[in-house]
Parts: C-alpha cells; structure tokens; sequence
C-alpha cells in the first residue's frame, strides 16, 4: 500500500496550466502572505491523501484514479485549446463538451471549501471516507441533472480589454443563484452562504460560473437547450471584475492569476 497516489491535487494541474505564463508558471497569494509567488502547478492546491479512502478497512486510491482517467485527462485537451484560441475559441465537439460537465461538476465539490461546509453541517470533523462518499454523490447528483436537463453553455471573454482578466482560486466554481424581489433596487449585494444542493438543483435560475482561462469562462444554466454559445461573448470589464470578486470572495486559501498585477 505504499504506492498509493497520495499527492491529491484539489485545483488540478490541467486546470491551473490554463493560467501559466510562458514560463508554464502561475502567480499565486496565499492567505497568509502579503505577496504573490510564482509557483509550478505541481506545487499548488494539492493536500496529501484528501482522497484516499478506507474500504473493508484497506485503503485505496481510486478516486484519485477516477479523477485523473475520467475529469482530468479528458479536460487537460480542451483547457489547453481554450488557452490558445482564447476569444477565437468557437468550436467544442460533443466529447469535449461532456468533459467540460465532468470538469465543473467535480470541481464544485472536490476542493477543502465543500469539505469545511461538510464538517460545518456535520457539526464538527469529517473522516475522509465520509467527504469522499459525500463528494461523489454530490458529484453525480450534477451530472444526472445535466442530463435530464441539458444545460445552456454559455462561454465569455475578457478580450478585447486585455488589462481585464479572470483569476481563480482554490475554491473556484461560483454556483448563481437570482434572487429577484417583487421591489426593485439599483444595487444587489452578493450573499455568500452555505446551500443545499437539491435546493439548488431544483432553481431554474442558478448557473455555475467558472473562469477557464485569463481570458475564457463558462456559464452552465439550467434548462438550456444543451448546445454551447460560441464563440465566446465579450464581457463587459466591470462585470469580469464582478465574477473575480465573487471568486476572491470563497477562495480562502490562496488565488491564482496568469500575472501578478491580477492579484494586487
């Protein structure tokens, strides 16, 4: 059992190479520092054995396999074509499209956030078995409603306005939920809270919202007509520093940028 994979990434590799420099780095802050470092992807968002789970009282890695055949490898192809066509990117085909679902379905519960909101509904700590059992429930409970309901994809793009560009962080997909009162008012303050995802699910309003490059994000509405909006729509600056404050808002543990200045 000493071979088990026990270096488990909760941002993968494939996904923060989407926001490397030409270097193949990436900028990041953490929490706890003043200044942004330049790191190897390989080095960022991982927590040792996170997914390693004890079955019949043995332990094994096949999440982590699970990830890197079915998510990982799959998106990795994509994320770099999304990084080179950047706002001229407007064509996915239908496998493509399928490990984009897989990639933010994952991605919305695997990371330390979900397992904090987890142990917060627990009322205290979680044994990793627990939070593997949970993720992956959560996980599929996604994607079985993609596909009774396909979702409208919706792609957007920072450029031209190249000073603008989406960050990340380790906790990166934001789930929109509208909440439109019969009184109208000129501003709306963002609530972020902990919700239940069968409630979510069922809200013909939420989207999921994850930046997939510097340049590139996605929208997965609900009750779309399962075919993507391409190529990408520009995106109002204002607005790219509106989803990066909601990012930078549940990302506690560090965020990630293509350059420092995005960071600052």
């Amino acid at each position: 059992m000493a071979n088990l994979k026990r270096k488990n990434h909760f941002l993968p590799e494939c996904y923060q190479r989407g926001f490397a420099d030409s270097s193949g780095r990436v900028w990041v802050k953490f929490a706890d520092k003043q200044v942004p470092v330049h790191r190897n992807p390989r080095s960022v968002g991982k927590r040792s054995s996170l997914y390693i789970r004890k079955q019949n009282g043995t332990e094994d890695d096949k999440v982590e396999d699970f990830f890197n055949k079915a998510v990982e490898t799959p998106f990795a192809a994509l994320s770099q074509k999304i990084k080179e066509e950047q706002n001229r990117f407007s064509n996915i085909t239908g496998p493509e499209l399928g490990a984009l679902c897989r990639f933010v379905a994952s991605q919305t519960v695997r990371t330390l956030a979900h397992k904090q909101c987890i142990e917060q509904q627990a009322g205290g700590p979680v044994d990793t078995s627990t939070f593997v059992r949970v993720m992956l429930r959560k996980m599929m409970a996604i994607l079985d409603d993609w596909l009774k309901s396909l979702p409208d994809v919706q792609f957007y793009t920072s450029l031209p306005h190249v000073g603008e560009q989406f960050i990340t962080g380790d906790n990166p997909v934001v789930v929109i939920q509208m909440n439109d009162n019969t009184i109208w008012v000129p501003t709306s303050t963002p609530e972020l809270k902990i919700a239940d995802l069968s409630q979510i699910l069922k809200d013909p309003t939420r989207r999921f919202w994850v930046p997939l490059s510097p340049y590139v994000g996605v929208s997965m509405m609900s009750h779309g007509d399962g075919n993507p909006h391409l190529p990408p729509h520009a995106m109002d600056p204002q607005f790219v520093r509106f989803l990066n404050g909601l990012v930078r808002g549940q990302s506690s543990i560090f965020r990630l940028a293509r350059d420092k200045a995005s960071l600052a």
